[in-house]
């Protein structure tokens, strides 16, 4: 659900008179690069007069390739939800469409500025081919661009769904752990030190003292999920800030706690145990 709210936020975002003004700033320097450049034997004219030939054309070109682009994506979506080169296929063919038709467009705008040397049927392959070259580089860059875009915002979005979230699962450990500080008596309530599984039994121990819960010990590993714990064996998990020192008894790792009780550590999670310890 998260996921379709930020889709339909993107979507909703794309008409957006920030990212209007974004590929205006990206057609007016293609614009004034290719006045700069006068290709197509435009060097007779001034720059002022091959940029607003080149302004029209690629303000006509956006008007034509925007829409073009944007349907082609719905209407591929619609046909082929799942087909995972959708995206690509789609960029592909809108870039062909919009070509052809700012093809027959061109030679209008070209007599409105420049005399055709041919007619207006036989002008229209060279400027097909000339739109689908410089209408696919615009496009291309407009659509790195709004994909650069996507990323940075879809980041956004996941930084402040976990603000939001991380309260919430903070109060919920919270509360795992008042609900099993509250199987012990008032006073041996205390902070936690360690526990030891004994059979059906589990040994709860705290700075006040020890205590004994009729209580699985996978279900108390489950309520203290997010406390700064760790579990040495299967049969113990231990507070990390009551960890004062470490020992060796052959290839055994024993750690001593701050009540003076010492702690085995199995093989099994030994690895974890160096790591959480910082340990070479």
């Amino acid at each position: 659900m998260k996921k379709n709210n930020y889709k339909n936020h993107n979507e909703s975002s794309r008409w957006t008179i920030r990212n209007l003004a974004s590929d205006g700033t990206i057609v007016l320097l293609c614009a004034c690069f290719l006045a700069f450049l006068k290709p197509f034997g435009m060097d007779s004219v001034s720059f002022v007069y091959a940029l607003s030939f080149w302004v029209t054309i690629c303000l006509c070109g956006y008007l034509v390739y925007a829409p073009a682009l944007t349907l082609g994506r719905a209407a591929l979506s619609s046909i082929a939800p799942n087909l995972k080169t959708k995206n690509v296929l789609s960029l592909v063919v809108s870039i062909l469409c919009a070509s052809v038709i700012m093809g027959l467009i061109t030679p209008f705008i070209i007599t409105r500025f420049f005399s055709l040397s041919s007619t207006y049927w036989e002008s229209v392959p060279f400027a097909i081919m000339a739109c689908l070259f410089i209408g696919g580089v615009i496009t291309l860059i407009s659509v790195t661009k709004a994909f650069v875009q996507q990323q940075h915002a879809m980041i956004t979005y996941q930084q402040q769904r976990l603000e939001l979230e991380q309260p919430e699962a903070t109060i919920l450990q919270q509360k795992m752990l008042m609900d099993f500080m509250s199987k012990l008596p008032i006073e041996k309530r205390g902070e936690l030190i360690c526990l030891q599984m004994d059979d059906h039994y589990l040994q709860v121990h705290t700075d006040k003292g020890s205590h004994m819960l009729l209580m699985r010990f996978k279900d108390a590993l489950k309520q203290l999920d997010g406390y700064p714990g760790f579990q040495t064996h299967r049969s113990w998990w231990v507070s990390i800030n009551a960890v004062t020192a470490t020992k060796r008894e052959g290839r055994r790792l024993i750690l001593r706690l701050n009540n003076n009780m010492e702690v085995p550590v199995s093989q099994t999670f030994l690895s974890q145990t160096k790591h959480t310890l910082n340990m070479s």
